[in-house]
């Protein structure tokens, strides 16, 4: 005998982006969410806040289990119990199925509450309306069920969220929490009580979450800090789901018909569309690639949406435009169409028509002033660069939730025309608050002199944050305050500042076909370093430049990854360390938060996710020296 095929909640979430997506999980087919590791982080951040919420319930009790023992037991609990708190029951009508995260019953009064670790601001609600929406859509969702299930009862509809305008009084918040990671069973059905997951059977590893003080003799008193000093906040939503009720049936209800036709969505159902650039379906390489199935008639992935801001053109619809015309390919993008609506052209419009020249032509572009720009930027130049945290939970007593922490910066310093750069570096893993010794270090190192350079705004940002922070936390440093005031640049102060954005000059004065419509430092990086082998000869650039088996160049970042994994074996050779890559920022971030918090690894296993963090941050100025010495020399 088949299962019964349910729409659960995160279907309707995935089908409603499109119902195409909902055949394809149903099918198992992989999902780049699903292996995506900034995904991973959020579905792990959405654990531990929902642990944390569940634990404001002392009566609450867990269900536990498949989807079909999970609706046993709650129908066992709803007969057994007139008041009742459960987390992760099972709701089932009409194949429309929900587990919900805190369903609380008292007599014929019923809170549903859906727990989100994304965090809100109830002082500027309008700046989270978009997010907002989303949600409610979501819980709108289970109100339906709750509401065919519990036809007599009252129904209130609550999101249980982290408040940006709450400092939470409790230090150390975000290590109370510890994640115990454990296999999802291949034998058993899950219903992912997270967002982010869009598998059937997710290869994410679901964890347990353990709640440090849980055999702690004080166990409540530590329960009634979360919820006096904690960040969670309630939200009642019930207006605003009961509104979009006929909607939400409506549009389940179609959704169950492709459920009970065989998983064949309809073209009434969805249409390819620029959409369909970022669909998670397509998985390169794989054998059932979702993405590839609605697209059958192209062997690679169209070309068009390589356009820089292409989804902009035409009143947003140009892409679409020529989808419906069966053009795919960059070159069928008329040029005439890459203006805005009045006709004029952009500074956007003026990227697009660069890209589309200079890629047809497979031809290189600086502008005709990169030469001037690049000789007005005085010495020593610093090429910087800031590895941040920012998470649902905070890490230090008077903090927001998402609130900044600065703790490592890179940054390589060329003296003079000619000269070798040399690199200092700061990283903070200690547990004091660290973002004013990391501004002052910073500002020890390049002072007032020379050109510091940064790859896009981020950089910006955490100075100019520290720089409120030292209000907001009374922090005193007159030197510290007026030289951040005269580095960032700032609207509120009117200010320019000295930072120089290499993103933004990039796309004013270069392209290279490779990088087609990106100008992150990990397209462009390559596109440089893959295309010009003069710059693998200088002598303090050798160690990157590595070839694989087949002789073709790696890219540095690869390079980065052996050379480190070669030197902790060197170190580690009897300890057997197995630690996770520091790729990207989102990497970076769970290395620190495992080396201040995790105390099931050794202190070996801190020190090497260490030594991952320096040598990436150490890359990633490394990589801005390789760029402006190809621009330098090029351009000479």
């Amino acid at each position: 005998m088949s299962k019964p095929q349910y729409l659960s909640k995160s279907d309707f979430q995935l089908a409603s982006s499109c119902a195409q997506k909902l055949v394809y999980k149903k099918k198992g087919y992989d999902s780049s969410n699903d292996t995506d590791e900034y995904m991973l982080m959020l579905a792990q951040g959405g654990y531990i806040v929902g642990k944390m919420a569940t634990l404001l319930f002392s009566e609450g009790i867990e269900v536990e289990g498949s989807t079909t023992e999970a609706l046993l037991m709650t129908k066992e609990y709803i007969q057994n119990y007139d008041s009742i708190t459960l987390f992760e029951p099972a709701f089932e009508f009409n194949q429309r199925l929900a587990r919900i995260d805190i369903f609380v019953k008292h007599g014929n009064k019923i809170q549903l509450i859906e727990v989100k670790s994304a965090s809100r601001d109830s002082l500027n609600p309008k700046k989270d309306s978009t997010k907002l929406n989303k949600y409610i859509q979501d819980i709108s969702f289970q109100y339906t069920i709750l509401m065919d299930v519990f036809p007599d009862c009252e129904i209130t509809c609550l999101l249980l969220m982290p408040d940006k305008s709450m400092r939470t009084l409790i230090d150390g918040l975000a290590g109370w929490f510890r994640l115990i990671d454990k296999p999802v069973s291949q034998e058993r059905e899950y219903e992912s009580p997270n967002e982010y997951i869009t598998q059937e059977k997710s290869k994410f590893k679901v964890p347990n979450v353990e709640f440090i003080f849980d055999n702690h003799t004080n166990r409540q008193d530590y329960i009634d800090r979360l919820r006096n000093e904690g960040i969670l906040n309630y939200l009642d939503v019930t207006e605003k789901a009961m509104a979009l009720e006929s909607g939400i049936r409506a549009k389940a209800d179609s959704y169950i018909k492709i459920l009970n036709n065989g998983h064949e969505a309809t073209s009434l159902d969805y249409e390819i569309s620029k959409s369909c650039k970022s669909c998670e379906y397509y998985v390169s390489g794989n054998a059932n690639c979702g993405f590839f199935e609605c697209w059958k008639w192209v062997k690679e992935f169209p070309s068009i949406f390589d356009l820089y801001y292409g989804g902009t053109v035409g009143s947003n619809n140009y892409l679409n435009e020529l989808i419906r015309e069966g053009k795919y390919s960059f070159g069928d993008i008329q040029t005439e169409r890459l203006c805005k609506n009045d006709g004029s052209i952009g500074p956007r419009n003026e990227r697009q028509l660069i890209q589309h020249e200079n890629t047809l032509n497979k031809q290189e572009w600086f502008s005709e002033t990169i030469k001037k720009e690049l000789n007005s930027w005085t010495y020593p130049l610093h090429f910087i660069d800031f590895e941040t945290y920012t998470g649902a939970l905070p890490f230090h007593q008077g903090m927001r939730p998402f609130e900044l922490i600065a703790f490592q910066w890179s940054c390589h310093t060329i003296d003079a025309p000619g000269a070798e750069p040399k690199h200092e570096e700061f990283i903070h893993t200690d547990s004091d608050f660290p973002n004013f010794k990391f501004a002052e270090s910073l500002m020890k190192h390049i002072g007032m002199s020379g050109t510091p350079l940064m790859w896009a705004t981020h950089e910006n940002s955490v100075l100019r944050t520290i720089l409120y922070q030292m209000d907001e936390y009374g922090y005193q440093n007159s030197e510290l305050k007026g030289w951040l005031q005269k580095t960032i640049k700032d609207k509120d102060l009117g200010t320019e500042g000295r930072l120089i954005d290499m993103n933004a000059f990039t796309l004013k004065h270069y392209f290279h076909p490779e990088m087609k419509g990106k100008t992150s430092i990990k397209k462009v990086l390559p596109a440089i370093w893959n295309n010009n082998l003069f710059l693998h000869e200088i002598p303090y650039l050798l160690k990157y430049s590595l070839k694989d088996l087949e002789n073709q160049v790696l890219d540095p970042y690869d390079t980065l990854f052996n050379l480190a994994n070669t030197k902790m074996r060197e170190m580690d050779e009897e300890k057997e360390i197995i630690s996770e890559d520091v790729k990207g920022g989102t990497g970076a971030m769970r290395a620190f938060y495992r080396i201040r918090f995790d105390n099931s690894i050794s202190i070996e296993h801190k020190e090497e996710l260490k030594f991952r963090l320096l040598e990436y941050c150490k890359l990633d100025t490394m990589a801005m020296v390789i760029i402006w010495l190809y621009w330098k020399y090029t351009v000479k």
